[in-house]
């Protein structure tokens, strides 16, 4: 028999936001990966790993990140997100930008033989948070963290 769980949240969720839109921040398609590493709570941390895993990054904003990954990890779970972004300044000029922040997951689906996460930004500083936000305007590259 199906599992409707999570099926069940998702029209509840949108049943009650209808109307309204939740995301803050223009987002952009990307596709490049990031490395994850669980921070809390720790039974999830324990069941995934403590270890550095990759996740496919099909999304990006101001405010966060879209994730695939190969693993279910519950909302408000925090993780440690690492990455690359170049990025053009007001001149023209290319700048990289290596991310190190704190995320917390807003929601996790499955979708096929993965799961699509949302996460957004927690305690991202002004600097970090311009760059991204330029990054999404100009569209520029992404480079893996490895």
């Amino acid at each position: 028999m199906p599992d409707f769980t999570a099926f069940s949240r998702i029209i509840c969720y949108n049943l009650c936001h209808m109307g309204k839109e939740r995301r803050q921040h223009k987002r952009a398609p990307v596709n490049f990966n990031l490395l994850y590493k669980v921070q809390l709570p720790a039974q999830v941390r324990v069941q995934v790993g403590k270890m550095e895993r990759p996740a496919f990054v099909q999304d990006i904003s101001e405010g966060g990140l879209g994730l695939l990954i190969n693993s279910e990890i519950p909302p408000e779970a925090l993780l440690k997100v690492k990455f690359s972004l170049t990025s053009k300044d007001e001149q023209g000029v290319k700048k990289t930008q290596n991310f190190e922040l704190d995320v917390q997951v807003c929601y996790c689906m499955r979708v096929k033989n993965a799961y699509r996460v949302g996460v957004s930004f927690v305690n991202i500083v002004m600097s970090e948070r311009l760059f991204v936000s330029n990054y999404v305007k100009t569209g520029c590259s992404a480079k893996d963290p490895n």
